[in-house]
């Protein structure tokens, strides 16, 4: 299958069947202890704690690759994102103005060290089509590798889906996190030199968009 050339977020969508599952399952879902949940519970740090952030306009936008290390294992239990050829990217944003945020119209990109540009997969589509292959540099005439064929199990949709960038608008003065899941096939080393790239966050007011965000992605292992 061809990956997009061009992807623009969608959060109604993904955030409409979030809200369809969240309904059918809610009944099935046992109670727990606060502990329990507080333990199990993913909390990112402030957007300004992150090695990689930006601010513009008091909104500070932070990203955090899951490449490996322990917070990969904490972030997503015993589903290694990895061995699917996804990159997971934590992002972050701070809304320190008096204005919503409006992101239906936001897009986010991976740009590698050697200037690949890659757009964002759904945890549905990801685990869906089973492991992913990163596309050659130079591929040959015939179609680029993309998405497989495999299959996953339903456990491993929960875990990816549960944890994926939703939020529509950020409200003044609060947060909005979540990944998105990249196609990097699954060789090492490939956070050196690449960086993270958005556009399209605007003022909910006056719809103006603030400036773009160009955060670089050194290496995963400042944060845990």
């Amino acid at each position: 299958m061809l990956l997009p050339a061009t992807q623009i977020y969608s959060p109604m969508k993904v955030l409409g069947k979030a809200i369809t599952l969240a309904v059918l399952t809610a009944g099935m879902i046992p109670l727990v202890s606060p502990a329990a949940a507080e333990k199990t519970r993913f909390e990112p740090q402030k957007a300004d704690e992150y090695p990689a952030h930006q601010t513009s306009s008091n909104v500070t936008v932070a990203a955090d690759p899951y490449e490996s290390g322990p917070k990969v294992k904490d972030a997503f239990g015993k589903l290694n994102p990895a061995k699917l050829g996804i990159l997971p990217v934590l992002l972050v944003i701070q809304n320190d103005s008096d204005t919503p945020l409006q992101l239906d119209r936001m897009r986010v990109q991976w740009i590698t060290a050697d200037r690949q540009r890659f757009d964002s997969v759904s945890a549905e589509d990801a685990q869906r089509s089973g492991p992913i292959r990163r596309p050659e540099v130079n591929p040959r005439p015939s179609p680029i590798p993309g998405i497989g064929r495999g299959s996953r199990r339903p456990k491993d949709e929960k875990d990816l889906a549960a944890l994926e960038f939703v939020a529509p608008v950020v409200m003044p003065h609060s947060e909005a996190h979540g990944f998105f899941y990249f196609p990097a096939g699954k060789e090492r080393g490939r956070i050196a030199g690449s960086k993270i790239y958005i556009t399209g966050i605007r003022d909910a007011r006056s719809g103006r968009e603030l400036l773009y965000f160009e955060l670089a992605l050194d290496s995963d292992q400042g944060t845990k």
